[in-house]
């Protein structure tokens, strides 16, 4: 099978622990790119997030893209917004309201990736949601908003422990609306309905002219399933969850050991 378009996971699947690329991925990823082999980042990150990894891959300009925040947006590298869903300010409301009443730390991030939460205390979830966008950390109750103002999507940050005992009251409370995923194992996030990486991606390869079967997704989470069901062949990594693993194509190697770029090698190249 002869690959047009690869979709890679970010955490845990394109990147190592240290949230660094690792140089074999990298030299794997430009041998693909070089062969005229579409790559394209997916990730349940915001656009500042993954912006500077896909110009440390060689992705920029107008004919390369990112797929960010789990879906709900599609830009090119030259700054082109081509798709975009957002939450409503009723929405956002609602989630704090839900949030507060139940005693659960959160933050939303707006369209351009700064993150709001109204907590006292500031969990380090929530810290690190705002460090790893560079845009900042607003503590605003609803009130303090535009009646206009739109969020990309609403995250439930927290231990382990603690958001797998908040786990189905929130999937209770939003699932008949919006889609509901575990990204991480200190997250719980909403996006728009219908917003998740395989609707975006079907859109972007629709876009592209490239057919579905010409795709090869990687992932590691729950979040990634949606990409896995749509795309041609679907590559799990060792160290994902049991979810993307029971209906992927290939189980590869961990993210620690350039599971990306061993199976770029075997099957793509």
């Amino acid at each position: 099978m002869n690959y047009r378009l690869l979709a890679i996971d970010m955490d845990h699947t394109l990147l190592k622990e240290d949230k660094s690329i690792s140089e074999r991925n990298q030299q794997v990823i430009a041998k693909a790119v070089n062969e005229g082999i579409k790559v394209v980042l997916c990730s349940g990150r915001s656009h500042a997030a993954v912006v500077d990894y896909a110009k440390q891959l060689g992705l920029t300009g107008k004919d390369n893209y990112i797929i960010t925040s789990g879906g709900a947006s599609i830009d090119s590298m030259d700054g082109k917004n081509i798709y975009r869903k957002t939450l409503s300010n009723k929405f956002y409301r609602e989630f704090v309201e839900f949030a507060n009443s139940n005693d659960i730390n959160y933050n939303v991030l707006d369209p351009d990736s700064r993150a709001y939460t109204d907590n006292k205390w500031i969990e380090p979830h929530t810290a690190y949601e705002a460090f790893e966008t560079g845009k900042g950390l607003y503590l605003k109750q609803p009130n303090d908003l535009p009646n206009n103002f739109e969020i990309m999507r609403g995250i439930f940050n927290g231990s382990k422990e603690y958001l797998d005992e908040k786990s189905q009251l929130i999937h209770q409370q939003f699932d008949e609306k919006y889609f509901v995923a575990r990204t991480g194992s200190g997250f719980i996030e909403v996006f728009p309905e219908g917003v998740n990486k395989g609707n975006a991606l079907e859109y972007l390869a629709n876009y592209l002219d490239i057919e579905l079967d010409k795709i090869m997704a990687f992932g590691d989470r729950d979040n990634d399933v949606p990409m896995f069901k749509i795309a041609g062949f679907s590559v799990a990594m060792e160290n994902a969850v049991e979810g993307p693993k029971k209906i992927s194509d290939y189980i590869t190697k961990d993210n620690e050991h350039d599971g990306v770029g061993v199976a770029i090698e075997k099957f793509a190249l």
